[in-house]
């Protein structure tokens, strides 16, 4: 399901979207059932075309806050994407029950976040 708005961006245009981790398909490293942001990228010239997929989330339930509430397994739901004052914020839903933002400063290099075994 779709995220915020797709961004055009010099390398293609950029779609945000939700997914969950079927618990018998799905990547074993992540809870079953867990709602996960991913993303993919488009050609510009072909938007039906895609060029680009992530292999794994790049924002998934990890926090208390986002394992409890109305949906256990784990929900990062996004769902608005602002870039304000050379950052990007990007809003979402946890475990039905909560909003939170992750922030993105470009200007600053972030911490790998190691996948699970």
């Amino acid at each position: 399901e779709c995220g915020p708005p797709a961004v055009v961006t010099d390398k293609g245009i950029l779609l945000l979207y939700n997914g969950k981790n079927n618990p018998q398909k799905g990547d074993k490293r992540f809870t079953g059932n867990a709602y996960c942001a991913g993303q993919v990228l488009f050609d510009k010239a072909d938007p039906t075309k895609a060029i680009g997929r992530l292999d794994a989330p790049f924002l998934r339930p990890m926090e208390p806050f986002e394992k409890s509430g109305q949906y256990v397994n784990g929900t990062v739901f996004i769902e608005g994407l602002v870039y304000h004052q050379n950052k990007w914020f990007l809003y979402y839903g946890c475990a039905d029950s909560r909003v939170g933002v992750a922030v993105y400063d470009p200007a600053k290099k972030a911490p790998a976040d190691p996948l699970p075994e």
